[in-house]
């Protein structure tokens, strides 16, 4: 990579810096790795349709006519591995065949060597209720399917639970939480949209690289020897140069990838449609009405995105699923982690970005290994053994321990208020912005900010940034903020120092009154863990489109000289915050290239190719109490 211009060749996949995520196979310590006794390459099964998704299998070196359960993986990422995590992938697969398992792993619909047209998200609910069919109904098969897999991987997962075959038995989807859809109103198909604001690097070097609709395929029509033989030399890939920092800032937003002649992605429906518009309902996201009956262990991260989405799952499988056995039987372990990096990333001396974090190890091999052989297996130890577990297990940053609990939220969590305050001057760490726990008592007072949708707020850290995208200086997690609080169109707020500790476990949220002299803009917050030497690490950040502040079912323009009331999740964590260290809050209007600039214009924001500057003001007095509402464990 030079500079930030991007040579995007598809089969590579992920494979520069979430090779782990890319393969769903989250990343396993690398050592030499030899493929399993047996591999049937490009196994072709038919789907309802007629379409035909090719599938590796990989079979134990000693069957023996014994039936056997399945581990079934469904990616968009390239089954056969063509990347940089080829060993790691593999051990993982040969650790699960030498304790007895098949584990089929499927090109889903029309990416890479499976027939069909690739739709984002689409089809994984059907095609994946037809390969567990056809794989229960082989020669070989026990009859028990168990799905596993991160990211997009993990979502293929949630999609095809709602199908509610028989022969699925058991799921692990890790960082799924980009399948939940408009469950709760949060409308977040792909992960791609918080706060009703698309995510905008992540998202646009997603399709960048990976996005792809087309690509040069060998006919599934010719003998299978023949195919893998051909398959084997075979370019499944077109290459495209996308220079994603012009990308980023390219007007109109809608454009920013065609503009360089990549023309056939999802992208742009992706970032325009509304989020009520009929295209997402063609798609299998989870909503209310969602049901779906496999025990499931979720796993995620709390510097991942969608980490409350997971929890928000978590809950709705527990009170939906259709039989009690499965509402009885959902487990949750949540690292201090990055995009799912839980696995290679757990050491002894944990580093979250900038921060440390102690010993994140944990024995993720042994938990899938027991998790499946409770379900496929019914093997009565590892059955025993889950009934042994907590509900929910989850890393404490800040103690730096793993934690358990029966429930979410925690038992014993009250929140409590941090609420804004100052003289008027709160703009940049050197302002008067004060957290403080009592309402404040004086006059009126607010702060105002200036945002220029042509000179945003730089991104630092968090829970999937910049870096992920060609930015090696700026890493995922916790980084210090020190720098973005410098400037003049960032409020700041800071507590005094703590004299206990505080222990953040649960889903913080802000309340702001705001007022702006544009029809619409963007409020962005995000939650700081200030160490004694200043350090200023952030914890979780949010984001609110304000025409959505009613909910993103309906717009609602702002007037100048009116006030209103925003409430903006934080998402999901566990921090606590030490004696000797401060609580912080930062206030601004972006936080680019992770989101999307709101134009301030109004109406539809990523056909604009124009501006405006917007004046946008925090109000906080005895009336309008702004506040930070964190969920304190007691």
């Amino acid at each position: 990579m030079t500079g930030y211009s991007m040579k995007v060749s598809i089969q590579r996949a992920f494979g520069i810096a979430f090779a782990g995520v890319v393969l769903g196979l989250g990343a396993i310590t690398a050592r030499a790795a030899s493929e399993p006794a047996s591999v049937d390459r490009n196994v072709f099964i038919p789907m309802r349709d007629g379409i035909r998704l090719a599938t590796d299998l990989y079979m134990p070196a000693a069957q023996e006519r014994v039936r056997l359960p399945t581990v079934l993986i469904r990616t968009p990422y390239n089954k056969s591995f063509r990347t940089p995590a080829k060993v790691t992938s593999l051990e993982l697969i040969e650790y699960f065949t030498e304790r007895g398992y098949v584990v089929a792993v499927q090109d889903k619909r029309g990416r890479f060597a499976s027939e069909g047209v690739y739709v984002l998200s689409g089809g994984d609910a059907d095609d994946g209720y037809d390969t567990v069919d056809w794989l229960v109904r082989q020669p070989w098969s026990n009859g028990a399917v168990g799905s596993y897999g991160c990211s997009y991987v993990g979502d293929t997962q949630i999609f095809m639970a709602q199908t509610k075959h028989p022969g699925l038995k058991a799921m692990i989807p890790q960082a799924a939480g980009s399948s939940v859809g408009s469950l709760g109103g949060y409308y977040r198909y792909f992960g791609a949209r918080t706060g009703g604001v698309s995510g905008w690097a992540p998202l646009m070097g997603w399709f960048a690289e990976r996005g792809q609709k087309t690509m040069p395929r060998l006919s599934a029509d010719l003998p299978h020897d023949e195919y893998n033989a051909n398959a084997a030399m075979w370019k499944f890939t077109r290459e495209v140069t996308v220079d994603l920092r012009r990308a980023w800032h390219h007007l109109p937003m809608i454009e920013a990838l065609r503009s360089q002649g990549m023309a056939t992605t999802d992208f742009e429906d992706t970032i325009s449609k509304p989020a009520t518009d009929p295209y997402w309902a063609s798609l299998p996201y989870m909503k209310e009405d969602y049901t779906s009956d496999v025990p499931t262990l979720f796993i995620n991260s709390w510097y991942d995105f969608g980490a409350d989405m997971t929890m928000l799952q978590f809950n709705h499988f527990r009170q939906h699923s259709v039989s009690q056995r499965s509402r009885d039987n959902q487990y949750v372990i949540m690292s201090p982690h990055t995009h799912c990096t839980f696995e290679r990333e757990a050491a002894e001396h944990t580093l979250v970005g900038q921060r440390e974090v102690g010993d994140t190890r944990f024995d993720y091999r042994d938990a899938y290994l027991t998790w499946f052989d409770a379900w496929l297996k019914e093997d009565p130890k590892a059955q025993r053994r889950i009934k042994e577990w907590s509900r929910i297990r989850y890393f404490e940053v800040g103690r730096n321990k793993w934690r358990s609990a029966s429930e979410w939220p925690v038992r014993g969590v009250a929140d409590q208020s941090y609420f804004l305050d100052g003289d008027g001057r709160a703009n940049g760490l050197l302002g008067d912005g004060k957290l403080a726990r009592a309402v404040p008592t004086g006059a009126v007072t607010s702060d105002t900010f200036v945002y220029d949708p042509s000179n945003p707020v730089p991104s630092l850290g968090g829970s999937f940034c910049a870096s992920c995208v060609g930015l090696p200086d700026s890493p995922a997690g916790a980084v210090d903020q020190r720098a973005v609080e410098m400037r003049g169109d960032v409020l700041v707020y800071t507590s005094d120092v703590l004299t206990k500790e505080l222990n953040v476990t649960g889903e913080p949220r802000v309340v702001l009154h705001v007022s702006s002299d544009v029809v619409d803009t963007d409020f962005t917050v995000k939650l700081i863990d200030v160490q004694p030497d200043g350090r200023a690490f952030n914890v979780l950040d949010g984001i609110l489109r304000a025409r959505y502040r009613q909910g993103q079912h309906q717009e609602v323009w702002m007037r100048a000289g009116q006030t209103y009331e925003l409430t903006i999740p934080l998402g999901a964590t566990s921090n606590v915050f030490l004696k000797g260290h401060r609580i912080r809050l930062e206030i601004a209007s972006s936080n680019f290239p992770t989101y999307e600039r709101n134009l301030n214009l109004g109406g539809v924001n990523v056909a604009q190719t124009t501006w405006a500057v917007a004046r946008n003001t925090v109000h906080h007095s005895p009336t309008l109490r702004s506040r930070l509402i964190l969920p304190v464990l007691q």
